[in-house]
This record gives C-alpha cells, sequence and structure tokens, in this order.
C-alpha cells in the first residue's frame, strides 16, 4: 500500500511540475501564479503546496530536472562511444553539443521556460544559486576537455582552457536563443556539430574525420 501512494504522490508532483512548465511558457515566470498552476493541473488551488512551499521552489524543481535529464543523456552519450573515440577529447566535445541539441528539440517548451533562469538568476537568490551552481560545475568539466585536447595536440598549445569554456557555453545558449526563436529555422543540431568543430559539412558528416585532420575548434 505505502508504495502505491508513494507512486500516486510522485505522479501529482511530476502533474504539477508539467502544468508549471505549460504555465511558465505561455504567461512566464513573473505573471503566473501557483493558482493558475493548479488550473492547469487540474487540482485544487492548496495542492501544489503540499509539494511545493511556492512558486520558485517549483521552478527549481523543474529546473533541477532539466538538467538530470540532459546529465543522463549526456553520460550516455558518451558511454556508447566506441575506443578510442572515448578517449579522444574533440569527440567527447562533439558528442555532449549532440547530446544537449537532442535534449532542447526533445523538451522545447521546458528548455524555452528554463532559459529565463538566467535573467530570474538577478532577482531571485535561490534561482541563481542553482544556476550558477549549475554552470560553474558545467565550466569545470569543458576546462578539463579543452585542457585534455591541448595536451593530445587537438588544439593549439597557447588555448586559453578556460576562456574555451566559457565561449563553447555562449555559443551554446546563443544558438539555443536563435533557435527558440525561430524555431525550424535552422538545424540545431548541425550548428552545435559547427560549434563543436564537427558541423562544416552538415549533420552527415563523418565527425572522425575532424578528429583525424586535428582541427577541432
Amino acid at each position: 500500500m505505502p508504495k502505491i501512494a508513494d507512486e500516486a504522490r510522485t505522479a501529482r508532483r511530476d502533474q504539477i511540475i508539467a502544468a508549471a512548465a505549460a504555465c511558465f511558457a505561455r504567461a512566464g515566470y513573473h505573471a503566473t501564479t501557483m493558482a493558475d498552476i493548479a488550473g492547469a493541473a487540474g487540482v485544487s488551488k492548496g495542492t501544489p503546496y503540499l509539494y511545493f512551499p511556492g512558486k520558485e521552489a517549483l521552478f527549481i524543481a523543474l529546473y533541477e530536472e532539466w538538467d538530470c535529464g540532459l546529465a543522463a543523456r549526456v553520460d550516455a552519450a558518451i558511454g556508447g562511444l566506441a575506443e578510442p573515440a572515448r578517449r579522444s577529447p574533440g569527440t567527447i566535445l562533439a558528442t555532449v553539443a549532440a547530446a544537449i541539441a537532442a535534449h532542447v528539440t526533445g523538451n522545447p517548451q521546458t528548455c524555452r521556460v528554463l532559459m529565463e533562469a538566467t535573467t530570474l538568476a538577478a532577482y531571485e537568490p535561490a534561482i541563481a544559486a542553482k544556476v550558477q551552481a549549475a554552470n560553474a560545475a558545467s565550466l569545470d568539466q569543458l576546462t578539463g576537455l579543452f585542457e585534455a585536447g591541448i595536451a593530445a595536440g587537438q588544439w593549439p598549445a597557447g588555448t586559453d582552457p578556460a576562456l574555451r569554456a566559457r565561449l563553447f557555453t555562449a555559443g551554446l545558449y546563443g544558438l539555443m536563443s536563435q533557435w527558440h526563436t525561430a524555431p525550424g529555422s535552422f538545424s540545431l543540431d548541425a550548428a552545435m556539430g559547427a560549434l563543436a568543430g564537427t558541423g562544416a559539412a552538415g549533420p552527415s558528416e563523418d565527425r572522425g574525420e575532424t578528429e583525424r585532420k586535428g582541427d577541432g575548434t
């Protein structure tokens, strides 16, 4: 019986989070109320408060679910690489870019909503803490990847790995913003591939060719 109750509670929580994403996408974070979310979820006005203390906590839960899903997708993509590709920083960077593109295109509404998180971080301390922690972890991982690539000769010896990590991250966010502004106007997967240095010939290009040329971006 407790297991059934736990499953029901989890399902209701997921229902509320999905309703919140729809409301945030339609009206934005500040214009959305907990009553709006309850109505979209088809529950009483007090029900969302049984799961979240307020709208900010709900937004953070949505942000965390997105991050967990993205991390799982990236890990699976890297884990699926065959040797020696799994040891190549350039190939891993391209794989990360492709996994992010797939996550964005597979969850467009949630991605569009959470792009607001960067703006909200300037005004909402709890959201800022989550965004900053996620960004710091991502930059650390990317910096390590660029460091390994420089050591392997895949990027020039004078490359600043921390700066390249920031530029790559900025490129990712820029492409996501453009894709959401004009859906269908370009292939996000191909653009992400070009950002990673593998998409000059489009999504069908052999990514191993870039590694053989040693000209990863």
